[in-house]
């Protein structure tokens, strides 16, 4: 089964990098694989957006946060569930 995750790599500076949503099927604390676009013993390559890449030196991070967090289709039934509800509170006020 997919989990989603949100992590984070923390490097010594105190800046941080966070990948949101990273859809993987391994353990938690394997997730920053699959955050990462590759990896060697030295660096960390990760894609933030289309267009920024950044390259991490894996001797400066000093710690990555694994969140577990709901994926894409729970968010929508969620919203969904939450806008029926709205409209049936206004629906029973008689608007």
């Amino acid at each position: 089964m997919v989990n989603y995750y949100d992590v984070t790599f923390h490097e010594l500076s105190g800046k941080s990098v966070v990948k949101r949503e990273i859809p993987s099927e391994k353990a938690p604390f394997d997730v920053w694989q699959d955050a990462c676009d590759s990896y060697t013993d030295d660096y960390l390559n990760i894609r933030i957006n289309e267009d920024k890449f950044v390259q991490m030196n894996r001797a400066f991070v000093v710690r990555i946060d694994v969140e577990e967090v709901e994926g894409p289709a729970e968010k929508q039934i969620k919203r969904h569930d939450e806008l029926m509800g709205i409209v049936n509170t206004l629906s029973n006020m008689g608007i």
